[in-house]
C-alpha cells in the first residue's frame, strides 16, 4: 500500500488536508454512485472480479523506503471501466481487505487511496472529458487518448503530487526523492499506459458492456458528446 507507516509522522496541517481530501471525494463519490449500473449480473461479477484481482496485485509491490513503494496501481482502467465512483468504492474496500490481512492499516488508507485512486483516476476522468470535446469521436482516439494516454498522465501526475506532499510536509529531502523515488516513479508510467490501452482496446471489442465509458452512439456514430455518458447502452436481446 503506497505511503503505508507514515500515518504517525506527518505534520498535522497535511494530515487534516489528506483527511478532509480524502473524505470529501469518498463521500461525494457515495452520493453520485448509480446503482442501476451493476444491476445486470454480468457487470456486478466484473467488477467485482477486477476489485479482486487489483486487491491482489497491490500486494506485489517494491519498496525502497516507509511509504514510498511501487506497483500497477489499475485505477485508469477501473476509472474507464466501471466510472470514478466505483473505482474508488472498489478500490477502498481492497485497500481495507489488504490492511485487514496485514498488509499496510486502516489508518494509512485515506493517504494511499488519494495517492493510488483520488489522483490518478481523476486524472483519467478528466481526460476522457475532454476527449469527448476536443478529440474525434473514434476507437483509437478513445483506447490511445483515455487509455494509454489518460493512464501515462495519472501516473505523472499522482508521482508529482506524492513527491511534492512528501517534500513539504518534510518527511523526506526532496534530494533524496528525486534522486531515489520519482524517477522510478515515472518509470511506471508507461507500463501502466500500455496495460490500460490494451486491456481496453480488447474489452471494447468483445466485453462492450463492460466498458462504461464507451458509447457506440458516440465513437462509431459520431453523435453528440453527451451519448458518451448519458444514454443507457445497448444490450442484446438475451439481456
Amino acid at each position: 500500500m503506497l505511503l503505508q507507516g507514515l500515518t504517525t509522522d506527518w505534520p498535522i496541517t497535511a494530515w487534516i488536508l489528506i483527511q478532509v481530501t480524502f473524505w470529501a471525494v469518498f463521500t461525494a463519490s457515495i452520493v453520485r454512485l448509480d446503482l442501476n449500473h451493476l444491476k445486470h449480473f454480468g457487470d456486478t461479477g466484473a467488477w467485482a472480479a477486477s476489485l479482486i484481482f487489483f486487491t491482489l496485485l497491490w500486494r506485489l509491490s517494491a519498496g525502497i523506503e516507509p511509504g514510498l513503494s511501487f506497483h500497477i496501481f489499475g485505477s485508469a482502467l477501473l476509472t474507464l471501466l466501471f466510472g470514478f465512483p466505483y473505482m474508488l468504492l472498489g478500490g477502498v474496500l481492497g485497500m481495507i481487505a489488504n490492511a485487514l490481512s496485514g498488509v499496510g492499516t486502516i489508518v494509512d488508507i485515506p493517504a494511499s487511496a488519494l495517492a493510488v485512486l483520488i489522483i490518478p483516476g481523476g486524472t483519467t476522468l478528466l481526460v476522457w472529458k475532454l476527449s469527448l470535446r476536443l478529440l474525434p469521436p473514434n476507437f483509437f482516439a478513445y483506447v490511445w487518448g483515455c487509455g494509454f494516454f489518460g493512464a501515462t498522465l495519472g501516473i505523472a501526475v499522482s508521482a508529482t503530487a506524492i513527491t511534492t506532499l512528501l517534500w513539504v510536509s518534510g518527511l523526506y529531502p526532496l534530494d533524496y526523492l528525486l534522486d531515489f523515488y520519482f524517477p522510478y516513479a515515472l518509470m511506471q508510467t508507461f507500463p501502466e499506459g500500455f496495460i490500460t490501452g490494451t486491456v481496453l482496446a480488447l474489452l471494447v471489442v468483445y466485453k462492450p458492456e463492460w466498458v462504461a465509458t464507451f458509447r457506440d452512439e458516440f465513437y462509431l456514430h459520431h453523435r453528440h458528446p453527451r451519448d458518451a455518458h448519458h444514454l443507457p447502452k445497448r444490450r442484446s436481446s438475451d439481456d
